[in-house]
C-alpha cells in the first residue's frame, strides 16, 4: 500500500497515514436515517480478522442490523454499508454516524482544502476545507443562499488536499438506477468532516438496502486529476452508460443563442426578456450579425418561443410560422435548436406531474404514464417534419428537480434517477425521430452519458469583488471538470450573463480554446449597456475564425 492503516477497534476509526503524515482518522460506520429516527449505534462491534477489511457491525436504534464494511486497497479505500429492516431512508450519513451517548461523530482530518466540482460561488474553486460544499439535482438562481444550480448535477465526487501536490478525491460510484439521492454534501467540522446523500423519505426498505460505494482515492496530482480517476473508477465499475459513437459534423458549428440578446432588449425597453422571444426580434438579432459578416452555424431559439412549456406548442402572436422560420435556417444551411424547459407543468395535466401535500403540482413526473405520453408528442412534434422539423434543444433548468419529503409521485425513482429518466424520454424519443438531433444539458456527471450529447458551462454568476478576469478564470475551471469527466463530449461554452463589457470580450478571446464558441449578444450587453462598435463584431469574427481553423487542422 502506498499509506499505512492504525485501526482503533474501541472507537470504530481507521487513522490513514502517508510518509509518517496523518490525513485523515476515518469512521468505519455510518448512519442511515429515516422518516421514523435517527439511526444511532449503541454497540460497535469491528472485527479485522480478513486482511486488509474491516467489518463493522452496530446496534442500531432504527434497523434490525447494521453492518459496514471497509476495504483497504493499494490506491483506495472502498466503503458500504447495509441495512436489514424496514424504513424510509431520510439522510444517509457516511464516514461518520450518531453513536450514543457521544452523539454524531464525523471522521476527523487534516485536510486544508476542498474543491467541489459543482461551480457555486462566481469566481472560486477551492475552499478552506471547513467550509461545505454540495452537489445536487436540485437549487434555484435567485435564491438567497442557493447558487448550485449550474451544474446539475456535476459529478459526485469531492477532492481534497492537505498538500497542494497531492489531492485526495471521495466518489460516490452507483449506477443511475441506484442514484435515488437528490443531493451529495461534504459536511465539514473544526479538523473533520463526514459526507452525506439525502434520500427525503423516498426510498422505502423492506429487507435489505445498501449504500452506494463510496471510495477515497489517494495520489491525485491536481484537483481535475482527481477527477480523471473518478471516471475511471466509474468505468472499472461498470457504471457508466454506453453511447452512440456519433458526433455529426455540424454538433461542432459556431452558436448563437437569443438569450442575451433578449435581456439585452429588454433593459433598453424596459422590459421582460421572455416575451421578446419573438420571430420579428430574432430576425432583427440575425440580420444584426449578418450585417456584420457574422453567421452562426447553430441558433439557439430560447425562452419563451412556446405557449406552454410542457406542451411546446409555439405562441402563435410570437411566432406566426415557426416550421416556416426553421425551414429558411435549413435553406440558409443553419440549424436550429429549441429551448426546453425541464420539470415545468405549465399545460400539462395533474396526473402527469409530482404534486404537493395539497395535490397541487410541481413539476413533471417522468415515472407517470400520462408524463411519458406529453413529453413524447412534445419532442415528436418539436423535431420530427410534420411538426416543426427543428434540429434538436437547450435543455435548461434541470436544477428544478422537485426536493421535499412530502412530495407526491408515481414510481421508485427519485432525485438524480428521475431527473435521468426525464432526459432519457426527451433523449431517445428526439433519437427516434432524429438521429442527428443535438442534445444540449448541463449535467456532467458520467452516469448521463447516454441522455446528453454537449454539455453547456451554463450562466456566469457575478462577484463585484473579484479581480477582472474572473469570468473566463472560472469557466476554464467549468471546462475542465466536463473534460476530466466526460471527455467523449462537446462544450458550449455559453456566454451570459457577462458583468460588464470588458468581461465579455475577454471571455471571448478563449472561447476557442474550451469549445464550441457560444455567442449571447448581437448589439450590446445587458449588464452596463454598452453598445458594440466595429471592433466587437470584429472580436467574434476572429474567435469564431481561430476556431473554425482549429476544427480543420
Amino acid at each position: 500500500m502506498d499509506y499505512s492503516v492504525d485501526v482503533n477497534a474501541g472507537k470504530a476509526y481507521a487513522t490513514i497515514s502517508r510518509d509518517g503524515q496523518v490525513l485523515f482518522s476515518l469512521r468505519l460506520f455510518a448512519s442511515l436515517d429515516t422518516v421514523g429516527g435517527f439511526d444511532e449505534s449503541s454497540e460497535l462491534v469491528v472485527d479485522t480478522s480478513e486482511a486488509d477489511v474491516v467489518t463493522v457491525t452496530a446496534r442500531s436504534s432504527v434497523w434490525e442490523s447494521r453492518v459496514t464494511t471497509t476495504r483497504f486497497l493499494p490506491d483506495r479505500i472502498e466503503t458500504q454499508t447495509t441495512v436489514t429492516g424496514q424504513g424510509r431512508l431520510t439522510d444517509v450519513h457516511l464516514l461518520g454516524g450518531r453513536r450514543t451517548p457521544r452523539g454524531f461523530l464525523p471522521s476527523g482530518s487534516r485536510l486544508r482544502q476542498v474543491y467541489s466540482p459543482n461551480p457555486d460561488h462566481p469566481s472560486r474553486v477551492v475552499r478552506e476545507a471547513v467550509e461545505p460544499a454540495t452537489i445536487s439535482v436540485c437549487g434555484e438562481g435567485g435564491e438567497p443562499g442557493i447558487e448550485r444550480w449550474l451544474f446539475t448535477p456535476a459529478p459526485w465526487c469531492f477532492a481534497a488536499s492537505a498538500d497542494p501536490s497531492e489531492w485526495v478525491g471521495f466518489s460516490v460510484v452507483a449506477p443511475i438506477a441506484e442514484q435515488n439521492f437528490t443531493s451529495y454534501h461534504y459536511r465539514p467540522v473544526t479538523a473533520g468532516f463526514s459526507l452525506q446523500l439525502d434520500y427525503e423519505g423516498h426510498t422505502a426498505v423492506d429487507g435489505t438496502f445498501t449504500t452506494p460505494r463510496l471510495v477515497v482515492h489517494l495520489g491525485g496530482s491536481s484537483a481535475e486529476d482527481v477527477l480523471v480517476q473518478h471516471r475511471a473508477l466509474l468505468d472499472d465499475a461498470g457504471v457508466v452508460p454506453p453511447r452512440a459513437a456519433q458526433r455529426p459534423e455540424w454538433w461542432s458549428g459556431t452558436i448563437f443563442c437569443g438569450w442575451g440578446a433578449q435581456c439585452a432588449l429588454g433593459v433598453r425597453t424596459d422590459q421582460a426578456p421572455q416575451p421578446l422571444a419573438t420571430q420579428k426580434n430574432y430576425d432583427s438579432f440575425l440580420g444584426t450579425l449578418a450585417d456584420h459578416g457574422i453567421v452562426p452555424e447553430t441558433v439557439v431559439i430560447d425562452d419563451k418561443w412556446q405557449a406552454a412549456y410542457a406542451t411546446c406548442r409555439p405562441d402563435p402572436e410570437r411566432w406566426t410560422d415557426l416550421a416556416g422560420w426553421i425551414a429558411e435556417r435549413h435553406a440558409a444551411g443553419q440549424r436550429v435548436l429549441l429551448w426546453w424547459k425541464a420539470w415545468d407543468y405549465e399545460g400539462a395535466p395533474v396526473e402527469a406531474c409530482i404534486t404537493d401535500a395539497g395535490g397541487a403540482p410541481v413539476g413533471l413526473d417522468a415515472d407517470s404514464p400520462a408524463c411519458v405520453e406529453l413529453i413524447r408528442d412534445a419532442v415528436t412534434y418539436m423535431l420530427s417534419a410534420d411538426g416543426l422539423d427543428a434540429d434538436g434543444f437547450k435543455i435548461d433548468f434541470t436544477a428544478r428537480t422537485p426536493s421535499g419529503s412530502s412530495l407526491r409521485h408515481s414510481g421508485p425513482r427519485w432525485g438524480s434517477a428521475l431527473l435521468h429518466e426525464q432526459l432519457r424520454l426527451v433523449y431517445d424519443t428526439a433519437k427516434q425521430v432524429k438521429p442527428d438531433a443535438l442534445v444540449v444539458t448541463h449535467t456532467p456527471n458520467p452516469a448521463y452519458l447516454d441522455v446528453t450529447d454537449m454539455i453547456r458551462l451554463n450562466d456566469v454568476l457575478h462577484d463585484h469583488t473579484a479581480e477582472p478576469g474572473y469570468v473566463a478564470r472560472h469557466m476554464t475551471y467549468r471546462a475542465g471538470v466536463v473534460r476530466s469527466v466526460m471527455p467523449e463530449l462537446g462544450v458550449d461554452t455559453d456566454g451570459w450573463m457577462m458583468p460588464s463589457h470588458a468581461e465579455w470580450r475577454h471571455y471571448l478571446q478563449l472561447q476557442d480554446s474550451l469549445g464550441v464558441p457560444a455567442l449571447y449578444y448581437v448589439d450590446g450587453t445587458d449588464t452596463d449597456r454598452y453598445d458594440f462598435r466595429s471592433e466587437d463584431f470584429d472580436a467574434v469574427k476572429d474567435t469564431w475564425s481561430r476556431y473554425r481553423t482549429g476544427l480543420s487542422t
